[in-house]
């Protein structure tokens, strides 16, 4: 396995780590945060056969999972 496939999957481990605390403790905010993690990783993985750098497909992957974890905790905060 290639240190970069490693370093992936360690990624997935510690987003849903942290998703299933959220789960675990009751706290919403911490789910949609590990959501946004693994938004962004799902997407970063997504656009590779379009090319692109690293760097790139991460600001594209994790920006997304920013915006989707900013409208989950506005959603949180409004009801």
């Amino acid at each position: 396995m290639r240190l970069y496939t490693l370093v992936q999957v360690a990624e997935v481990v510690l987003f849903c780590a942290v998703l299933m605390a959220g789960v675990l403790t009751h706290r919403p905010s911490v789910v949609v945060f590990g959501g946004g993690l693994l938004v962004g990783k799902a997407v970063l993985n997504i656009l590779a056969p379009e090319g692109g750098t690293v760097v790139r497909r991460s600001v594209i992957g994790y920006g997304l999972g920013a915006v989707f974890t900013l409208l989950g905790l506005a959603l949180i905060h409004a009801f």
